[in-house]
């Protein structure tokens, strides 16, 4: 069984929050444990006299009483260099352990010999004692990370880990955890989720846990963490900090500039964009052309051969094609959406390939940049934007499988940063949209394309469940935003023969789907 140790820098906390962090620690159902406290200095005199006691009273408590006041990280590097134990957990001065905390973390470590990081879900507790803000939480996400401390606490980390990569890093003050915990998780062999609430996060006066802007300090510390785990992962991104606790990031650099292809089918349509009448396909292409900022790019249009009266292939209008090369593909029979997609990627030649539904508008110039910045991981094979009604609303920002397949955030505000930040940060996620998304071609290749069974929009979803089978990452990332045109498709599937098929081929996803992330209990 695993020895730990429990650090906890102190620094002026309430007496009845200390105490009841004490009273958690030694409630511990699971006994072989120490706890390294140490003590910033703190002015108010409850303080040590509390710690005098505890220490006292158990032997496992070692306190370390600083003779200056160095800050949070220098505290904290003091308890960690106090530890003795296989493994470390962070504990915050105020905060409290559910009494079976270390008995589930070490359960979870006998059966899992390399895990080297572990977290738990939590919630808040306030000033009367309630719990409230119950944060369940998904499985490991790196990509989530890096716009949200989500894993937070419980945290515990293999010691040798924290030796490895050297413990907490000066300059990180308020954001110590996270730098750390971005370091530990680049380096882990293995990290585990508990799913179950393990930690109790209290609410108190100048508190980020209260209030988001209580230390504006550790919002920039939080940035620079961020960047800093680009710049290791070999690229650069531009990192914003948003409201409350997340980051938006934007690649600014790519180690390279392969050739995407941009697959479009088309049925000639005209449709009414804000009050004008236009040829989608025609205002597709054009918007590509004029707004892309990546240098590296093809388009290849499917052509359906029941396009409609009229329709002429419009690239031979001037400048179309100074930027890139378009070609047209026309089909002698006819074809779903999905069969034009996989005839489309016959014919692409890019590394990348991107399918987009010719109803729509790219608004972010360095679109491209963004998806394959994220493709940089070589664990990430599919990569789909925030998808928007031409009313502003979003219509996706990724796809769930919880219960019945449907699209998050449908019909909210592309303000609104969603339950958890969900449509705030780019995270990892069942699925995308077909309205636009791109793919790596070798996995395009390796998932066999898309099924020509499914008839509305079923297909992206089976896609993308293949994907996941196979162990790659689904990425959904707000930095992209387009904006679908025409009937506003509903947030759940709809189609019964495609639910059924769905059903019939992923029922053990959706029973096991863990990406909602919605539950919050308020105090009453």
């Amino acid at each position: 069984m695993p020895f730990f140790s429990i650090i906890t820098p102190v620094y002026n906390p309430p007496a009845d929050a200390l105490l009841e962090c004490i009273k958690s620690m030694r409630h511990q159902s699971f006994t072989d444990w120490e706890w390294c406290v140490v003590d910033d200095q703190s002015t108010h005199k409850h303080v040590q006299k509390i710690l005098k006691r505890a220490m006292a009273k158990d032997s496992r408590i070692r306190v370390i009483l600083r003779a200056t006041n160095g800050g949070i990280v220098d505290a904290s590097q003091d308890a960690l260099d106090m530890a003795t134990g296989e493994f470390v957990g962070l504990l915050d001065h105020d905060d409290t352990l559910d009494p079976e905390a270390l008995a589930k973390v070490a359960a979870v470590l006998s059966a899992n010999s390399d895990a080297d990081y572990i977290y738990t879900d939590e919630d808040k507790i306030n000033s009367s004692g309630q719990h409230y803000d119950l944060f369940r939480k998904p499985p490991f996400d790196q990509i989530r990370l890096r716009g949200q401390n989500y894993c937070c606490h419980f945290s515990v980390f293999r010691k040798t880990l924290l030796d490895d990569i050297g413990g907490f890093r000066p300059g990180f003050d308020g954001s110590q955890d996270y730098d750390l915990i971005l370091r530990a998780t680049e380096r882990a062999r293995s990290v585990v989720h508990i799913p179950e609430v393990l930690y109790h996060w209290r609410v108190v006066p100048g508190s980020t846990s209260g209030d988001s802007t209580a230390k504006p300090y550790a919002y920039e510390a939080g940035t620079r963490a961020i960047e800093q785990h680009f710049e290791r992962a070999g690229t650069t991104a531009k990192v914003t900090k948003l409201q409350p606790g997340s980051y938006s990031h934007t690649f600014t650099h790519l180690p390279s500039s392969p050739l995407v292809s941009i697959v479009i089918p088309t049925t000639g349509a005209k449709f009414r964009v804000w009050g004008a009448t236009v040829r989608m396909i025609e205002h597709l292409v054009a918007n590509i052309v004029d707004m892309t900022t990546y240098d590296n790019f093809e388009i290849v249009v499917i052509d359906n051969p029941h396009a409609h009266p009229g329709y002429t292939v419009p690239f031979d209008q001037p400048n179309h094609g100074s930027r890139c090369r378009i070609s047209v593909v026309g089909l002698t029979e006819p074809a779903s959406f999905y069969e034009m997609c996989n005839i489309g990627f016959d014919h692409a030649q890019g590394e990348t390939v991107i399918f987009m539904d010719e109803n729509s508008k790219v608004t972010t110039p360095a679109w491209i940049e963004q998806f394959m910045g994220q493709m940089i991981d070589p664990e990430v094979g599919i990569v789909g934007p925030m998808i928007l009604m031409d009313d502003g609303r979003i219509e996706s920002s990724g796809i769930s499988l919880q219960l019945t397949p449907h699209r998050i955030g449908w019909g909210k505000s592309s303000r609104d940063p969603g339950i958890w930040g969900n449509s705030a940060v780019a995270r990892t996620v069942s699925g995308v949209t077909d309205t636009c998304f791109a793919v790596r071609r070798s996995v395009f290749h390796e998932l066999g394309g898309f099924c020509p069974e499914f008839q509305q929009h079923g297909a992206d979803l089976d896609f993308c469940c293949k994907a996941r089978s196979l162990e790659y990452r689904v990425v959904w990332t707000p930095t992209v935003q387009v904006i679908h045109f025409g009937r506003h498709r509903l947030p759940i599937f709809d189609d019964p023969e495609d639910l059924l098929i769905l059903t019939r081929r992923w029922k053990s996803y959706m029973d096991s789907e863990q990406y909602s992330l919605v539950g919050k209990d308020r105090p009453k």
